[in-house]
């Protein structure tokens, strides 16, 4: 066996070890902050529309997302109706 290779089975070992002590302590402090974890109710749900959103006096194409305004009734850069 050749010296060189003692050192990096060494080095091995304290990275393998290194690493299930790292383990070792997120599973505890999963296990630690499990119990206090509570989701909040004013989470982002986006709501998914066939026709444009209207925001305010402003519109956005469904097919184009171009912004116009909502007293049009077409698309000024496709010609999408509303």
């Amino acid at each position: 066996m050749y010296p060189e290779f003692i050192i990096i089975y060494v080095g091995l070992g304290v990275l393998l070890l290194l690493a299930i002590a790292i383990l070792i302590l997120l599973i505890m402090m999963l296990k630690k902050n499990q119990n206090t974890y509570t989701p909040s109710n004013n989470s982002f749900t986006p709501s998914f529309q066939s026709g444009p959103m209207s925001y305010g006096n402003v519109v956005f194409c469904k097919k184009c997302a171009t912004e116009f305004d909502s007293s049009q009734k077409f698309c000024p850069k496709c010609g999408t109706p509303r």
